[in-house]
């Protein structure tokens, strides 16, 4: 069961691997990424940097949704980070949206090398693509939870409020 899939465009960092999965009750962090999947020295430093407060599981996007549909995996609380709203998108529509309790938009945009001008700003710390406002479009109508709280002690926002602004 997934706890949380969250969109951050640095994976894993101090916010990621210390205080979420304590508050979400996650003893694993599943990077879902196909670049990262393809590079054992980022594989690594995503593995190092939690260090101990969950077990760190990567794979591709295909290899992400397999692992969710494993009758074993759907009973281990789990904490999904992805770094694009359109691979949260996939993986909702490779379940069916079943099994993920919450989306959180929350970090991203910032650092993918794509000129700000093509994107849209929706606070300081979501600049989205076209296609990853598609994305939060298609995920909000099919009536997934989408929120944006970046820390746990932030109130988690609406993100259809968020797009309305």
């Amino acid at each position: 069961m997934i706890k949380e899939l969250r969109v951050d465009d640095r994976l894993i960092h101090g916010q990621v691997a210390l205080t979420w999965p304590g508050h979400l009750g996650t003893s694993h962090i599943v990077v879902a990424n196909d670049a990262a999947s393809k590079n054992e020295m980022q594989q690594s430093a995503l593995k190092m940097s939690v260090q101990g407060t969950a077990k760190v599981l990567v794979r591709d996007i295909t290899g992400a949704i397999k692992l969710f549909q494993n009758p074993k995996a759907q009973n281990i609380p789990m904490f999904v980070v992805v770094n694009q709203v359109k691979d949260a998108e996939r993986i909702f529509t490779g379940l069916n949206g079943q099994q993920i309790e919450r989306i959180n938009i929350a970090n991203v945009g910032r650092f993918d090398g794509i000129d700000k001008s093509l994107k849209t700003e929706i606070n300081g710390s979501i600049l989205l693509t076209a296609a990853d406002k598609e994305a939060a479009t298609k995920l909000l109508k099919a009536g997934a939870n989408v929120v944006h709280q970046v820390i746990p002690t932030d109130k988690a926002d609406k993100f259809s409020n968020l797009l309305k602004e």
